[in-house]
């Protein structure tokens, strides 16, 4: 299970894991009321709902979800005691988070060796309420956002950064293909920075001299030996040069 480790905000809800207290975006609205207030975690056997009873940014309420529905297990968060307690459980109106239709699904990314499976997505990063970006960890240890844009199922963006914080965007341009179109730094104080690129229509990009006029080398002049004998020449009339 994937649960961001950042500071509450706005829609994030804050879930006790075994002692450890992690903050994760609500991404499911379970009770319809129009508020998400529930973070559903796909599982392999259906869901994980950590459920904000109270709208106090806290998960009060976990319970484990069937591909069907229905509620198998189910316990409550005591704040005192930082604890969860197993508890009858009750079935929701709305049965299973059919909310989002893709939500578990495995997003699928084209790549030169063929089709891989990267996860389920589990991040909503346009705020529609429906989650459409994996997050992945490289062999080399850097972190990979694959967003699925146009919820078809497959990856159409892959957003790198490397344990430094360096950036790296890019676009799926073709069959196996991914084009690199922006790079960038995250700074100290957490905010990304695109690199600057000189535009294809800038003047010191696009330079263009005219050819400099080249004199052709001086006739050499003609030795002795080159002179000819005979009757001397005559002028020229217009019409003999055509």
């Amino acid at each position: 299970m994937y649960i961001e480790e950042t500071g509450a905000g706005d829609g994030d809800i804050k879930v006790t894991v075994d002692g450890e207290e992690y903050t994760a975006e609500a991404n499911y609205d379970l009770d319809g009321d129009g508020l998400d207030e529930t973070v559903s975690v796909m599982t392999d056997d259906g869901y994980v709902a950590y459920v904000d009873d109270n709208a106090d940014g806290q998960a009060d309420l976990m319970q484990t979800i069937t591909k069907d529905g229905q509620v198998v297990d189910q316990a409550r968060f005591h704040a005192d005691t930082g604890e969860w307690t197993a508890e009858t459980p009750h079935q929701n109106p709305g049965g299973a988070p059919d909310g989002h239709p893709d939500e578990g699904k495995q997003m699928v990314m084209d790549t030169p060796q063929g089709d891989v499976q990267v996860g389920p997505a589990t991040e909503d990063t346009n705020s529609d309420g429906i989650a459409d970006t994996a997050v992945v960890q490289s062999e080399n240890g850097n972190t990979v956002m694959v967003t699925d844009v146009d919820g078809d199922g497959s990856a159409d963006q892959v957003v790198e950064i490397t344990q430094t914080g360096d950036v790296t965007i890019s676009h799926h341009t073709g069959d196996g293909q991914w084009t690199v179109v922006e790079q960038g730094q995250i700074g100290d104080n957490g905010q990304y920075a695109p690199n600057q690129v000189a535009s294809a229509t800038d003047d010191a990009t696009w330079t263009f001299d005219e050819p400099e006029f080249q004199p052709k080398p001086p006739a050499p002049e003609a030795g002795p030996g080159d002179l000819c004998t005979g009757e001397p020449a005559t002028s020229a009339k217009d019409s003999t040069w055509v």
